[in-house]
């Protein structure tokens, strides 16, 4: 009984320092891209330059998720994401000690590394541990919540250290906060991953990967993926257009979303089953597509609740599936394709609405891409061949 409860309590200990490293890179990371572009401008950026400099990051993030990810199965996922964690942190050295802004080229291209090294085998180590989905909803909070301080953090210090140290010196001390959060990342519970387990046929065998149910469950992350592009993209310019926000209360939408994307996450786990979490998750985003068809006030903050819960409900769940699909040997690898599925689905969601605004309107725009995506995900779920086993676990 005495070891039972031992074990029980480290467990918990482990996933307490996971949800904590988690938190602290999650701020570190939130903290410091808004201000990236404004250092830039700072040091003589001109709007493209900026561009550039967010773009080697993402597609720097978007090319090394796999192959590093395919690291895991002979160094562990421990070592990728205090690897991770350091090359972040020396990211934000960089863009501290940059005299012009085409030194932050090279920040940003060590930023995509450390993300594409970090967030996967996290990922993996987090469903490993949480071992059942009760667990995994409530150390899933912690990303969104670093994305909702992380702004927050970054505002007060720029206006602490601007007051102490003036504004030549202020962003590097904002960036050099973020790399010490950072490195606290690095402080993971110390029992040892699966990585030395695995022998050369397990780190060959992909073919997992191209199965029909992770081929479906992927295409159901981008689908949803793509609302979240075309959200960042179109409700900013729909609500202030439109006259329903003033731009100084635009965030507090996307303030209001996070918060429910935060409550389903353990929300989640009281389903008791990936399945039906996924299947919440579609049948709430199909919801805020029928909310963003309604032009008042009230039904955008409805709408922008049903799209944060289905994020909260459907993210830990999605992650279990892999676990379901994926061996042990593979989990890092299948969770870096469906993170790959977020990054194109977003970036296909915010061009693609781009580009039919010229021809729809973004009530329109928003209802049908946030229903589609919804019932498209409740297709592809229910499509699963192992649908009926998934209803059990």
């Amino acid at each position: 009984m005495f070891v039972g409860v031992s074990e029980y309590q480290i467990a918990n200990k482990d996933l307490a320092r996971l949800w904590l490293s988690f938190l602290c890179y999650t701020i570190s990371t939130s903290m410091s891209g808004p201000l990236i572009a404004l250092h830039a401008h700072n040091l003589g950026a001109s709007p493209s330059e900026i561009g550039i400099i967010y773009g080697i990051a993402a597609a720097t993030t978007f090319v090394s998720r796999l192959p590093l990810a395919s690291l895991q199965a002979k160094v562990g996922s421990q070592l990728l994401i205090r690897a991770g964690v350091f090359v972040n942190s020396v990211s934000l050295l960089v863009y501290t000690l940059s005299p012009t802004f085409r030194y932050m080229y090279l920040g940003s291209f060590l930023r995509g590394i450390g993300f594409a090294s970090f967030h996967p085998p996290m990922l993996s180590e987090v469903v490993r541990l949480s071992g059942k989905q009760q667990r995994l909803g409530w150390v899933m909070t912690a990303p969104p919540i670093g994305m909702s301080l992380g702004p927050v953090v970054s505002s007060v210090l720029l206006s602490l250290f601007n007051d102490i140290l003036g504004r030549s010196h202020a962003y590097g001390a904002v960036f050099l906060s973020g790399a010490c959060l950072s490195g606290l990342a690095s402080l993971l519970p110390s029992r040892g991953d699966e990585g030395g387990e695995l022998n050369v046929t397990q780190r060959a065998d992909i073919s997992k990967i191209l199965e029909r149910d992770m081929v479906l469950l992927v295409s159901s992350r981008l689908v949803l993926s793509y609302v979240i592009g075309a959200v960042s993209a179109t409700l900013p310019i729909y609500v202030v257009k439109g006259g329903i926000l003033p731009e100084n209360e635009v965030p507090l939408v996307f303030a209001w979303s996070s918060i429910f994307n935060v409550l389903g996450r353990p929300l989640s786990s009281t389903l008791r089953s990936p399945f039906r979490g996924i299947l919440a998750g579609s049948v709430s985003m199909t919801i805020a597509g029928v909310l963003f068809l309604n032009t008042d006030l009230v039904s955008i903050y409805g709408a922008m609740a049903f799209y944060g819960l289905a994020l909260g409900l459907y993210i830990p769940s999605s992650l279990l599936m892999v676990q379901i699909l994926m061996s042990g040997t593979q989990l890092t690898m299948g969770i870096a394709v469906l993170t790959l599925a977020i990054d194109l689905g977003t970036s296909l969601g915010g061009f693609g609405t781009g580009l039919l605004m010229e021809s729809l309107d973004a009530a329109p725009l928003l209802a049908i891409s946030a229903t589609v995506a919804g019932l498209a995900s409740l297709l592809l779920t229910y499509s699963l061949r192992t649908r009926k086993a998934l209803e059990r676990v």
